[in-house]
């Protein structure tokens, strides 16, 4: 398989080979920068929360949690098969730290123990596992400021890198 750009025979009849006429490349680049805002206007997120759908095993509280997530990997370009399993354990993380954080707040920290003391509420103890596994699976998949910044998805001053890159394609070249 051969590598690089495929030949084009009117390029090759110039006696130029690869190499485009002068401002031939600069009209390809304001073409391709045409695209760029075209499908940047476009409501792309449906594609991504449709091609990974939330699997039937998820408990329908979490299925929010999930298209946002996908909508976030997805819309950043980085949403691939391999992260299925470990979304979908962060998504049920999520849910069960929000059904902690319910229990906590319906029956208080602590609770009327067997002995007629009190104890600490077993969902306190629940609520912080769920959170630490919440934690480690977002910044796995990148999902954190801390974790966008570690995997250079974000420059630290808040500004992805694809949006600097499109913005220096977008600027007219003197």
């Amino acid at each position: 398989m051969a590598r690089g750009r495929p030949a084009d025979p009117g390029r090759a009849k110039r006696g130029t080979g690869h190499r485009p006429k002068p401002g031939e490349a600069k009209a390809a680049k304001e073409a391709a920068g045409s695209d760029l805002v075209r499908v940047a206007s476009a409501p792309a997120v449906l594609t991504f929360v449709d091609r990974f759908p939330a699997p039937a095993s998820l408990p329908a509280g979490a299925h929010a949690v999930w298209a946002a997530v996908v909508e976030d990997l997805g819309g950043a370009g980085h949403m691939r098969d391999s992260y299925l399993p470990q979304l979908e354990a962060y998504c049920e993380a999520v849910l069960l730290h929000a059904l902690a954080v319910a229990e906590v707040r319906a029956h208080g920290i602590l609770i009327p123990g067997v002995q007629g003391g009190w104890v600490k509420n077993p969902a306190v103890t629940v609520q912080k596992d769920a959170a630490a596994t919440m934690l480690r699976y977002a910044d796995a998949m990148g999902l954190t400021p801390a974790a966008r910044i570690r995997m250079a998805l974000t420059e630290v001053v808040g500004k992805s890198i694809l949006a600097a890159l499109n913005e220096s394609l977008d600027r007219p070249r003197a």
